[in-house]
C-alpha cells in the first residue's frame, strides 16, 4: 500500500512538471503569436480602409456619370432651350417616361435655377443645402460630387451645370443617393471587413454584418479617437480610419480570428502546445500509476462535441435563383449584382458558379435587358481557357440572370495590393509578364472572333482592369467581365448620350474620349494594368473620376512617360510602345505584343501559383468547403429560359 502511495505520488511529480513546462511554452508562444497577429491585422485594417475609401469614390464617380447622362439628355436640353415655364418643367421632370431611367436611378434629384433656387425638386431630405456643391460645379464649368449629411442620412451628392446655347448662367442638374447600410455593404465586401461612416463625433452608418457583435460595435465607437489616417487596436479589433472629406472619414474594422481576439482565448498554435503537454502529462501518469484512462468519459465527451458541431449554425431557407443557390453577395456593376451560388443534380453532383442577376430597377428597362442578353449571348460563343465561361441564361421571378463559371481565385488587383502589404515590393517581374501574356491570349482569340459567315466581329473588351483579370492557385490567368463589350455586329453599349463606360483609370485615351475604338484599346489598358503591377499603383492618380478621365482623354503626359521609362525591362519598353499616342505606332495586335513579354513569362506559371497561395491559400480552402457544404434546396418551381419569352 505505501509503496502504491509513493508510486502514484512520483506520478503527480512528473505530471505536473509536464503541465509546468507546458504552461510556459503557453505563455511564450501565445504572447509572440498574438503580436504578429495583432501586426497582421493592422496592416489589413490600413488596406481595407483604402480599399472602402476607393470603393465611396467608385459611388461618386458612379453618380457623376449618371448625373452627366442627364444633363445630355436631348429632352431635357430642348425644353431648357425652349424657356419653357416651371410648372411645364416640373411636369416633364416628375412623369415624362423619357426622364425615368434617370429617376429610376438615384433617390432624389432637384434642378437649380440661375439663382440657386430649385425648379424642380424631387425626394431632398429634409436640410439639404446643394448651394456650395451647386457653386462649384458651374465655377469649374463640369460635373463635381462629394458627401453630404442631411436628414440623418449620409448622401453621395452630384452636380452637373447645363450648358445652353446663348446662356451666360447655367441651370444645374443635382442628384443624390443615400450611403445607407445597404449601400455600405457593398462597400464593405470591397474593403474586405466592417466598415462605418463617422464625422468624428458619432457613427453615422454601419455595415451590416453577422461577424461585428457588441464588442465590434464597441470597437468602432472607440475609433472614433483616431486622428486623420490613423489606426489602432480596441479590444481584439484593428480599426483603421481613412478622410472622405472634411467633415466624414470611414472607419474599417478588422477582427482578430477566433482564439486570438481576446485576452483569455489561447492562439491556436499555443493551445496545440497546450493540448500535446497535456496528453503528455494525462499519459505519464496513467503509465506510472499504472491506471487506464477515463476511456468511457472520452467517448462521451466525443459524441457530445460532435452533436455540438452538427447542431452549431442550422441556418434557414437560403435564397434561389432558379436551380442555383445563393451563398453570398461577392460585389456590384453598374447593371447586375454578382453571386457565388450553388447548383445540384441527380444522385450528389454539385457545381458552384457565379451569378450575375439583373439589377431588379432594370428588369423593366428593354434596353438594359437587351444588353445584358446580348453579353451571355457572346459569352456563350467563348470557348477559351483564359476566359471565364458561361453556362447558362435566363429568368427567374422577373430577374434576369447569368450563370458563369467560378473560378477559385483572387482578382489581381488584391494579389498586388497584398503583395506590396505584407512584403513592401510588386510581384516577381516573370509573374507579371505571364499573367499579361495570358490575358493576351485572351484578348487575340475575342479580337479574332468571327460570325459564322466568317466576318470578323472586331469585338473589343473595353474595360480591361486588374480587377477583371483573376489569378488561381494553379497559376490559371482568366479574363472576365464582358458586359460592356464592343462588337461590330449588335450594340455598342453607351446606355445614354455621352456615357463612357469602363474603369478610366487603365483606359485609352479614344475611348475616353467616346471615339470609335479597335483591339488597341484593349492593349492600352492592358498596359496601365501592368504599370499597376509593377508599382502598385495607377500611373493616372486625380482625386476624383472626373479628372482621372480627363486624365485619360488626353493620356500620359511628360511626368508619366518619364515614370514608365524608370520601370525594368520589358515593361518600359512595352508600355510606351503600347501606350504610344500614334495609334500607327503602337502594337497591331495582341499576338505582337505577347510576342515581347514571351522571354520574361516562360516560366511565370509556378511564381503565380505560390504567391497566390501564400496570400490567399487558407482564405479559398474555406470558401472552397463552404461551397461544397453550403445546404442547399431544391427549387418547386419551373426555371423559365428567356429563349420562350418576347425579347423585346
Amino acid at each position: 500500500m505505501e509503496g502504491r502511495t509513493r508510486t502514484r505520488g512520483g506520478a503527480w511529480l512528473v505530471a505536473l512538471s509536464f503541465l509546468a513546462l507546458t504552461g510556459a511554452t503557453v505563455i511564450v508562444f501565445a504572447r509572440a503569436e498574438r503580436g504578429r497577429a495583432s501586426e497582421r491585422r493592422t496592416d489589413e485594417a490600413r488596406a481595407a480602409a483604402l480599399r472602402a475609401a476607393d470603393a465611396v469614390q467608385s459611388l461618386l464617380g458612379s453618380l457623376e456619370v449618371q448625373i452627366q447622362n442627364g444633363t445630355a439628355n436631348p429632352r431635357l436640353v430642348a425644353a431648357l432651350d425652349a424657356k419653357v415655364d416651371a410648372e411645364t418643367l416640373r411636369d416633364l421632370l416628375l412623369t415624362e417616361p423619357w426622364w425615368d431611367s434617370f429617376r429610376r436611378s438615384v433617390d432624389g434629384f432637384a434642378l437649380y435655377g440661375t439663382d440657386v433656387q430649385a425648379l424642380v425638386a424631387s425626394h431632398l431630405p429634409a436640410g439639404f443645402d446643394a448651394r456650395t456643391i451647386v457653386r462649384e460645379a458651374r465655377q469649374a464649368g463640369r460635373a463635381r460630387s462629394g458627401l453630404a449629411v442631411a436628414g440623418g442620412q449620409v448622401l453621395l451628392v452630384a452636380a452637373d451645370p447645363i450648358v445652353l446655347t446663348g446662356r451666360a448662367a447655367e441651370p444645374t442638374l443635382v442628384s443624390i443617393r443615400a450611403l445607407d447600410a445597404a449601400a455600405l455593404a457593398g462597400v464593405a465586401e470591397r474593403a474586405g471587413g466592417v466598415v462605418a461612416l463617422s464625422d468624428g463625433r458619432q457613427l453615422l452608418v454601419v455595415s451590416p454584418s453577422s461577424k461585428a457583435g457588441s464588442q465590434g460595435a464597441a470597437a468602432l465607437t472607440e475609433a472614433l479617437a483616431l486622428p486623420a489616417s490613423g489606426v489602432g487596436t480596441f479590444g481584439g479589433y484593428a480599426v483603421a480610419a481613412r478622410d472622405l472629406s472634411s467633415e466624414l472619414e470611414i472607419l474599417a474594422e478588422e477582427a482578430a480570428p477566433a482564439g486570438v481576439m481576446g485576452v483569455g482565448k489561447i492562439p491556436s498554435g499555443a493551445l496545440a502546445i497546450f493540448v500535446i503537454g497535456a496528453l503528455l502529462s494525462v499519459g505519464s501518469f496513467t503509465a506510472l500509476s499504472g491506471r487506464r484512462g477515463p476511456k468511457a468519459k472520452r467517448a462521451k465527451t466525443a459524441k457530445t462535441a460532435k452533436a455540438a458541431g452538427d447542431a452549431r449554425g442550422a441556418p434557414g431557407a437560403p435564397p434561389m435563383v432558379g436551380r442555383y443557390t445563393l451563398v453570398s453577395r461577392i460585389g456590384e456593376g453598374g447593371m447586375a449584382e454578382i453571386y457565388s451560388a450553388v447548383t445540384t443534380g441527380v444522385g450528389t453532383f454539385r457545381r458552384p458558379v457565379v451569378i450575375k442577376r439583373l439589377k431588379p430597377e432594370l428588369a423593366a428597362d428593354p434596353n438594359a435587358v437587351a444588353q445584358f442578353r446580348d453579353e451571355a449571348n457572346l459569352l456563350a460563343a467563348f470557348n477559351h481557357p483564359n476566359i471565364v465561361a458561361v453556362h447558362d441564361f435566363g429568368r427567374w421571378e422577373n430577374h434576369f440572370f447569368l450563370a458563369e463559371e467560378y473560378v477559385a481565385g483572387r482578382n489581381l488587383g488584391r494579389v498586388v495590393e497584398q503583395c506590396f502589404v505584407r512584403t513592401g515590393r510588386p510581384p516577381a517581374l516573370e509573374l507579371i509578364a505571364y499573367v499579361g501574356r495570358e490575358v493576351l491570349k485572351a484578348l487575340d482569340y475575342a479580337h479574332r472572333m468571327e460570325n459564322t459567315e466568317g466576318r470578323p466581329l472586331k469585338i473589343v473588351h473595353r474595360d480591361i482592369s486588374p480587377e477583371n483579370v483573376v489569378v488561381t492557385p494553379q497559376g490559371e490567368v482568366k479574363l472576365l467581365d464582358f458586359g460592356i463589350v464592343k462588337a461590330a455586329e449588335g450594340r455598342v453599349t453607351k446606355t445614354e448620350i455621352g456615357m463612357v463606360k469602363g474603369n478610366v483609370s487603365f483606359m485609352a485615351p479614344e475611348q475616353a474620349r467616346g471615339l470609335d475604338v479597335d483591339g488597341r484599346a484593349d492593349l492600352y489598358s492592358l498596359a496601365l494594368v501592368l504599370y499597376y503591377c509593377c508599382t502598385g499603383r495607377a500611373l493616372y492618380t486625380a482625386d476624383n473620376v472626373y479628372e482621372r478621365l480627363i486624365q485619360a482623354a488626353t493620356g500620359p503626359g511628360t511626368a508619366e512617360r518619364a515614370l514608365i521609362q524608370r520601370l525594368p525591362q520589358p515593361f518600359s519598353t512595352v508600355i510606351a510602345r503600347a501606350t504610344d499616342p500614334d495609334l500607327e505606332r503602337r502594337y497591331r495586335g495582341a499576338r505582337e505584343m505577347a510576342a515581347d513579354l514571351k522571354n520574361w513569362a516562360l516560366h511565370g506559371a509556378t511564381p503565380t501559383a505560390v504567391l497566390v497561395n501564400e496570400l490567399f491559400g487558407e482564405e479559398l480552402k474555406d470558401e472552397a468547403r463552404r461551397l461544397a457544404t453550403f445546404p442547399t434546396i431544391e427549387s418547386s418551381q419551373e426555371l423559365v429560359s428567356y429563349s420562350s419569352h418576347d425579347r423585346r
